[in-house]
């Protein structure tokens, strides 16, 4: 189909113009879009391929398994819902929806694991410390999962509460590698934190973004990137290679404290 054939509902990205699917209103026929190719395939294979990579990854991982079980289902989840979401994407305008919610929550659950096994990391020395911080990332997660499914959250008129609940839990990293910096010093928390990692991970999210958002480069190029690399394709990758670094970045950390040189 061609954008202009679209319905309303399912018109995201004015640049991607043609590829899509027919409205399907079967699970049946939407999974079924997996055997062919369209505009949503590099997007559905890309996230399974995902899922599967960190399924396989966490069977090798020994050190501080309940850490590495919260990342891990984190990641999982997050490329799981995805790729439905991308799958039941032309399902119907209700699916859809309910799709896009679960994607949502897939991401808020990555972001809660990857922010907790941090906090572990970055004060392993300070149990309270570490259970505070639990507690308000828990606490803002919940808050950010009832906003994604609450009708009343998701009218425009609340749209700042929506972004700011969600900025929250995307600023908590901040505020807790600032305060342990300040308790621990750099050096320390260079390797208890595997900082340059973590920087590492906020760059390629980052580059991510910026595609995603500048829809960068199917608007210099119409209908050549409809298919292959465009821009939420390339947001998916990057994803993938940040939660890879996010991981080597905390197989780094509990190496180091762990052994005979980490000391609190």
């Amino acid at each position: 189909m061609q954008w202009v054939d679209l319905p309303n509902w399912r018109r995201d990205n004015e640049y991607i113009m043609s590829g899509y699917r027919r409205e399907s209103t079967s699970f049946r026929k939407s999974l079924a879009s997996w055997k062919y190719i369209h505009n949503e395939t590099v997007n559905m294979y890309s996230h399974l391929f995902g899922t599967v990579l960190f399924l396989g990854l966490f069977i090798f991982i020994s050190n501080d398994r309940i850490m590495f079980i919260l990342f891990f289902c984190g990641m999982i989840f997050c490329f799981f819902f995805s790729a439905s979401f991308h799958t039941i994407a032309n399902h119907s305008e209700t699916t859809a929806a309910l799709g896009n919610q679960l994607d949502y929550v897939g991401i808020v659950l990555c972001m809660w694991g990857a922010i907790a096994s941090s906090v572990y990391y970055c004060f392993y020395c300070d149990r309270y410390l570490q259970i505070v911080y639990w507690i308000v990332l828990s606490t803002v997660a919940l808050a950010s999962i009832f906003t994604t499914f609450s009708p009343a959250f998701r009218s425009p008129a609340l749209r700042l509460h929506r972004t700011a609940m969600y900025a929250a839990l995307g600023l908590l990293p901040v505020v807790f590698v600032i305060h342990g910096l300040a308790l621990y010093g750099l050096e320390m928390q260079k390797r208890r934190m595997s900082l340059v990692y973590l920087m590492g991970t906020a760059a390629l999210n980052i580059i991510g973004a910026v595609v995603y958002v500048t829809r960068i480069p199917e608007r210099l190029h119409g209908r050549r990137f409809d298919i292959w690399c465009q821009s939420h394709q390339i947001m998916h990758f990057m994803v993938i290679f940040a939660g890879l670094t996010y991981m080597f970045g905390l197989l780094r950390a509990a190496e180091f404290v762990h052994s005979p040189a980490h000391h609190c």
